[in-house]
């Protein structure tokens, strides 16, 4: 049975929190991530990605700043190699990148919805005890081991770290992983429509391409919410239609178990996907149910 009727909590260990510090912090990684790092000022946080020079994301995640340090919250599995490659643009610049000693917690409060959007997360408390709410159903808090941590007291059950997945899928947030390293660019997993992407600060890798997807054209491909009966669904699997047969037209992006034999997922796929019942490659029984996300995709008009 689905959580969502409840509350619940879960220590996040599918995440990692890395510091960005030092006296250029802020001009380096304005030239590098695709949000304005320009606007955090500690009441709010931001979605962001970092590209390779094709537009194409090595890796998203939620970005704040508190007390002159920058933390980025990222999936574990690819934390590392994202850390060395951005370091390796540092030169002289006095700049640290470091793997923070945290402990990573989320909230869920089945409360209904009140109008806060995903798209602006807030922020509050304090570098060695951050809390990032995500709408009003979802917090998450990043607490410092350093400090002997004490977890708060969390409403609902404790829920293993994957099932807390599903609420990222719900609210249609993008987490690239190592299955999906350099697969998308950004507007294909939608962080244009969550704040995720400026298009008024300068340069930074794959600036040139992002621009040009939104303002030459549509953007052909998008990320949807999807409901999956299969025996497996995970992330990196490709998707394909029953009328264009083995082209591959879209991605796994998140998926979750969430019954036997079936997912809750999110795809980045071709809109023009939906008129040719999507189904998991390799599997002709896997259907593809499209489902509702919290804000809405321009291109379907």
């Amino acid at each position: 049975m689905l959580p969502f009727g409840q509350d619940g909590h879960a220590i996040l260990t599918q995440f990692v929190l890395l510091t960005v510090h030092g006296d250029d912090a802020e001009s380096f990684l304005q030239g590098q991530f695709s949000s304005d790092v320009k606007l955090l000022d500690g009441t709010v946080a931001q979605w962001s990605s970092y590209s390779n020079a094709k537009g194409r994301m090595q890796a998203s995640f939620l970005l704040w700043r508190l007390e002159q340090k920058f933390f980025l919250l990222l999936r574990k599995d690819i934390a590392e190699t994202f850390r060395r490659r951005l370091s390796m643009f540092v030169l002289r610049a006095k700049v640290k990148i470091e793997v923070a000693d945290s402990v990573i917690a989320g909230e869920y409060l089945a409360a209904p919805e009140t109008g806060l959007a995903v798209f602006e997360p807030t922020l509050a408390g304090t570098a060695e005890h951050a809390v990032v709410s995500i709408g009003t159903q979802i917090r998450i808090f990043c607490l410092s081991a350093e400090k002997d941590a004490i977890l708060p007291a969390f409403a609902g059950k404790l829920l293993p770290s994957k099932l807390f997945d599903i609420f990222f899928i719900r609210a249609g947030i993008p987490w690239v992983s190592r299955a999906t390293y350099e697969a998308f660019i950004p507007q294909m997993a939608n962080l244009d429509l969550i704040g995720g992407i400026s298009f008024r600060k300068g340069c930074y890798p794959g600036q040139e391409i992002v621009a040009r997807t939104q303002y030459l054209g549509k953007v052909k491909r998008r990320m949807f919410m999807v409901e999956i009966s299969s025996t497996n669904c995970t992330a990196g699997m490709d998707v394909q239609t029953v009328a264009t047969g083995e082209q591959t037209i879209g991605k796994v992006m998140l998926s979750v178990p969430v019954a036997a034999g079936k997912y809750l997922a999110l795809v980045v796929m071709q809109i023009s996907g939906w008129g040719g019942q999507p189904y998991l490659a390799g599997d002709l029984r896997s259907l593809l149910l499209r489902q509702e996300l919290p804000y809405a995709i321009p291109d379907m008009q």
